[in-house]
């Protein structure tokens, strides 16, 4: 079962991934940046890192603060090696997936 449209949740390690994408992005070359699909950079990343989700506004704080002091080096070498691997293979998929995107559950 889906949540309800009310139940609202985020996953506090987002928003650090993607910072520390932006940031080891800065020193690249032109265009090894414009080569670089940074939502998937971020996905990848993502993918390496642990989950934080919170559903209230103190819980996510605290989990972006916990994630910044405790996780930051793991944070920095998934950042590094999702920018290697999407420079060295391209997607195999190519459909975006949009905003309102919604998926059922099989």
């Amino acid at each position: 079962m889906l949540p309800s449209p009310f139940s609202i949740y985020r996953n506090a390690m987002e928003p650090l991934a993607a910072q520390e994408i932006e940031r080891q992005m800065q020193s690249l070359p032109e265009d090894i940046i414009k080569s670089i699909n940074k939502g998937e950079a971020i996905a990848y990343a993502l993918n390496r890192l642990p989950p934080l989700y919170a559903t209230t506004q103190e819980g996510w704080h605290w989990q972006h603060q916990r994630a910044k002091e405790t996780l930051q080096p793991l944070i920095s070498k998934a950042a590094s090696w999702a920018i290697r691997a999407v420079q060295r293979k391209p997607s195999k998929f190519s459909t975006p997936l949009s905003a309102n995107s919604t998926f059922e559950v099989a």
